[in-house]
């Protein structure tokens, strides 16, 4: 567990040194959003809440009009729930979005789409974010298989993808 520690924060020390920001060292979200209760016991596919996944390079984040559709009515007995729904219909009701805390920062110097991944190499989101489906916490920081160059080579060796150096390094 400490070498862990100790690669992350060269991680963030390297990332830090080429001008980008370091989020998710231990990040705490506005809500402690429950993945598996929306993914696992509701049934509802990633891109319900991150709605770009397979239009834009980015996966998005969900906006709080799409939280208040399911959160404007009391739908949980969960008094532990009860703050953050208030959270919700807070932010609903000044017209304001939750503010998402964004995990994954890549160096400008990368490029990353979500839709190539997503939907036209048709990989399942947990290829890259593991099993973030069945989690019960907000990730405290980016997993990270998701930052690693080499895991990206080898998935595209596997798979039989192009993997020039120009196609993600601009």
């Amino acid at each position: 567990m400490m070498r862990r520690k100790i690669l992350w924060v060269c991680w963030c020390g390297i990332i830090g040194a080429m001008g980008v920001p370091c989020r998710g060292a231990g990040t705490a979200q506005p809500i402690p959003f429950n993945h598996k209760i929306h993914t696992v016991d509701n049934e509802f596919p990633c891109d319900t809440c991150h709605r770009y996944v397979f239009e834009k390079p980015f996966a998005g984040l969900p906006p709080t009009d799409l939280c208040i559709q399911c959160h404007e009515d009391d739908i949980t007995t969960n008094p532990a729930a009860a703050p953050h729904i208030q959270t919700i219909r807070r932010h609903a009701k000044e017209g304001t979005e939750i503010p998402w805390v964004r995990l994954y920062v890549l160096p400008k110097t990368v490029y990353y789409s979500h839709r190539r991944h997503a939907k036209i190499a048709g990989l399942e989101c947990s290829v890259c974010h593991g099993d973030i489906g069945r989690s019960e916490t907000p990730p405290a920081r980016p997993i990270a298989r998701t930052l690693d160059m080499d895991h990206c080579i080898k998935c595209h060796v596997e798979r039989k993808a192009e993997y020039d150096c120009s196609r993600c390094h601009r």
